[in-house]
């Protein structure tokens, strides 16, 4: 993944903005460049790319709208926007992103990278996993029928929906496999097909063959 200038300077200034707030343990950086690295991982850039470093300048700093539009320009603010939920409860900040959102559609991509970043981040058995899994239903129900038709989108919800089901599994053929594999002490190759079954990133399908064992 590479940066262009544009994109260098949204991750130097949400840096600053966020300052000494964390992710869990870590520096909350490591939360943005996830949610920038799900977006890659589908081949979105540009705007979308941008937005993805400052998706929570406005929500969670007192960095405003308005220098968010001077520096980066309406169709990045229009985004980032529409992903900031503006109430006095969670339920309330959702609703009013799902809204925001619905009259923008393009930022439900956005919005997808910032839940599945979460979901990955999130131990399948914490309570940030269980508000995610409860939230699920009504998160699909507002924002499902947005850019229905791009097959990419489509990909998204698929890859959040496995993420989020504690049922998930890969066909029981591919188990098989992913089972040999890992049986004959091949991790690396059992990694990748893993990622192969779920189309997911590979710090992903450690934590599924870690939840298999």
């Amino acid at each position: 993944m590479e940066f262009d200038q544009r994109e260098a300077q949204a991750r130097e200034f949400a840096v600053a903005a966020h300052g000494d707030q964390r992710y869990g343990e870590r520096p909350y950086v490591t939360h943005l460049a996830a949610v920038r690295g799900v977006l890659d991982d589908f081949g979105f850039g540009g705007d979308l790319a941008v937005a993805a470093w400052l998706h929570d300048v406005i929500e969670d700093t007192p960095v405003t709208a308005e220098e968010v539009e001077s520096r980066f320009g309406r169709a990045v603010l229009d985004l980032v926007w529409a992903v900031t939920g503006v109430g006095p409860d969670r339920k309330a900040r959702n609703l009013d992103a799902y809204t925001k959102i619905a009259a923008h559609p393009r930022a439900v991509i956005l919005k997808l990278a910032d839940r599945t970043a979460n979901a990955q981040a999130s131990p399948p058995a914490s309570s940030w996993m269980g508000m995610y899994r409860t939230e699920h239903p009504t998160f699909k129900a507002h924002l499902g029928g947005l850019l229905a038709d791009d097959p990419t989108v489509a990909r998204m919800w698929e890859r959040l929906d496995r993420r989020l089901d504690p049922e998930v599994a890969a066909p029981s053929a591919q188990w098989a496999e992913i089972d040999r594999l890992v049986a004959a002490g091949e991790h690396a190759q059992a990694v990748a097909a893993v990622r192969a079954a779920f189309e997911c990133d590979p710090g992903e399908a450690e934590r599924i063959l870690a939840e298999r064992a």
